[in-house]
């Protein structure tokens, strides 16, 4: 099959987040190499949200099927990743790619991350049109087998030019072709015009795959924690009775606004019961 783009992402989990703590991420990043390598796809921009992750690749359809297919199956040591739905869009147009790249970098500050999209830590945004950016690290080269695979817990043979930083992450310089991303826009003025535009790109995928909230999961945990100590005496959502949890859905909404599917995943209840109650 022809090589072509394609905009990769799962659905955001209603009930779980992937990635709960930096060593979660860490390992979410360094899995990105690992199943990009293996399946023979070039990443062009990607990056990780707390519930669900986005990927804009190079190769084969199948090439790149099997390498989200791969990538979910590895963070299923995170959480359940079987109610993470996958879409996978062919992108067929340089204007609708410049768009898809820009949406995907942009992700993080859609969902409340108080940070630019060009230095999100857990995706590729800190590489384009960006000389200046240094890495401190360990060439591949410098260490051992066995260091190496406990590091990005795999076999996989990294190329000697990737380099693991001290946090024990694969440095996303090694395996995204964000040169070829710089030659796409051909200047920083284009790429940072397509960062800032507000495409209703979810529009054009399946479902509501693609869904925002103003806060993050991630930001949430700290106030679930707060309200299920101060409210019901408990630490956390899972030790409450079904009926807590509803109440606990129904304090976050009112005090945040939030919508069922993220109410679910914050008190561990059905979003659908909660579509019906709300």
């Amino acid at each position: 099959m022809e090589n072509s783009y394609w905009h990769i992402c799962t659905d955001g989990l209603s009930r779980e987040i992937i990635f709960k703590s930096e060593a979660d991420f860490i390992f979410g990043m360094n899995g990105v190499p690992v199943c990009s390598f293996h399946f023979g796809v070039r990443i062009m921009a990607f990056c990780l949200m707390s519930n669900h992750v986005h990927f804009i690749t190079y190769g084969s359809g199948t090439g790149c099927k099997g390498f989200i297919r791969g990538y979910r199956k590895r963070l299923s040591c995170l959480t359940d990743m079987h109610a993470a739905s996958v879409s996978i869009k062919l992108i067929d147009d340089t204007d609708y790619l410049m768009k898809a790249i820009g949406y995907v970098l942009r992700n993080p500050v859609g969902a409340g991350e108080k940070v630019l999209p060009t230095t999100y830590r857990w995706g590729s945004g800190p590489l384009y049109f960006n000389d200046a950016r240094t890495v401190c690290g360990t060439p591949v080269s410098a260490i051992s087998k066995n260091q190496r695979q406990k590091l990005i817990r795999s076999h996989l043979a990294l190329p000697e030019h990737c380099i693991i930083t001290p946090e024990g992450m694969v440095d996303p310089g090694g395996y995204v072709d964000y040169r070829t991303v710089e030659s796409l826009y051909g200047h920083p003025g284009r790429f940072l015009y397509h960062l800032s535009r507000r495409d209703d790109m979810e529009m054009e995928l399946t479902g509501d795959i693609l869904h925002k909230t103003s806060y993050t999961d991630a930001e949430l945990l700290a106030s679930v924690s707060d309200i299920c100590s101060q409210v019901f005496k408990r630490k956390d959502p899972a030790e409450l009775s079904i009926e807590n949890r509803f109440k606990l859905a129904g304090i976050l909404r009112k005090r945040y606004g939030l919508g069922p599917k993220q109410l679910g995943r914050l008190a561990k209840v059905d979003p659908d019961l909660l579509r019906e109650m709300l």
